[in-house]
């Protein structure tokens, strides 16, 4: 019988973390009773200060420390088997969510698979966050998005450099306050796909038909704060690894098909997202050219860790 390691990572996500463990241990128990095998759940608590350890603990589910960000607690929780499964703490599954990603990996073509995502209802009420529950339930209309989904994957050969070849690249490159090339990866979905598509070609990722819900921001700031991040990532690794590539394909064009409010939400969208264009070229400047001190690659996005 095949053993299959699912590893969780959380840093300060115990709100959150208990209705994601919930999902996936009930997700577990229908890959186990479908397929031949053995899921080892995991959770890495990655300089976690909440108790988020606690919640992990009345589940009966083990964990682990770990330090460094995210892709260092996924670096923390390798262990042998086939693939390995990788968990945002603040996502919940569908029952079959892990068994249709272990079914695609059964498949030696396939080097990643990973579920749809699809945002909660938003909380607020307001036209901009309709915009942006519009815009990630139809994933884009057409979107530019070519990786898998961090949120939820399996993987065949999880493998992203470690800050010591990440500062080695950053040594051919002119320096930059603002990307920080010699800071370690923060992100691993991006270069693991690039990776994947440029090896074994675009069939390598593999989108399966199950899902998971996440909540999606709510507001210009956190809207903001997510691209910021993300395109940053996207720049960054193109110039670390141009040897990889962009990967994939866009997504279908879904606006032919979307309702009159729908289309309203997404001009609404169009313009925030020229709004936050705008503001990141404007801060990279600030930061590059007037030497202004660089804001947190990373920050926290309130709106989207509130409790399910």
């Amino acid at each position: 019988m095949l053993t299959v390691p699912l590893s969780v990572t959380a840093r300060d996500e115990a709100r959150a973390l208990g209705p994601c463990l919930d999902s996936l241990l009930v997700a577990i128990a229908v890959a186990e009773a479908r397929l031949d095998l053995r899921i080892d759940p995991l959770v890495v608590l990655d300089d976690t200060t909440d108790a988020s350890a606690a919640v992990v603990a009345s589940r009966g589910v083990r964990t682990i420390a770990s330090t460094g960000g995210k892709v260092e607690a996924q670096r923390a929780a390798l262990r042998g088997g086939p693939f390995h499964v990788f968990s945002d703490a603040d996502i919940v599954v569908e029952r079959d969510a892990i068994a249709t990603l272990c079914e695609a990996m059964l498949d030696d073509r396939v080097e990643v698979a990973f579920p749809a995502k699809r945002p909660l209802p938003p909380r607020s009420a307001s036209p901009l966050a309709r915009a942006l529950h519009v815009y990630n339930a139809r994933r884009g209309f057409s979107s530019a998005r070519a990786w898998f989904s961090g949120k939820l994957f399996a993987i065949r050969r999880w493998d992203v450099p470690d800050a010591r070849e990440v500062a080695r690249r950053a040594g051919t490159l002119a320096a930059s306050r603002f990307y920080g090339f010699a800071a370690p990866l923060a992100v691993d979905d991006v270069y693991l796909s690039r990776r994947a598509v440029h090896d074994h070609g675009p069939g390598a990722l593999r989108e399966t038909a199950s899902c998971v819900w996440f909540r999606a921001p709510e507001t210009w700031r956190g809207m903001y704060r997510y691209y910021r991040r993300m395109r940053r990532e996207l720049e960054r690794t193109a110039q670390l690894f141009p040897e990889l590539g962009a990967p994939g394909a866009r997504s279908p064009d879904l606006l032919a098909t979307a309702s009159a409010d729908e289309r309203r939400a997404w001009q609404l969208f169009q313009v925030a997202l020229a709004g936050c264009r705008l503001a990141y070229r404007l801060e990279r400047l600030a930061t590059d050219q007037l030497g202004l001190p660089a804001g947190d690659p990373w920050p926290a996005i309130p709106e989207t860790k509130q409790p399910w």
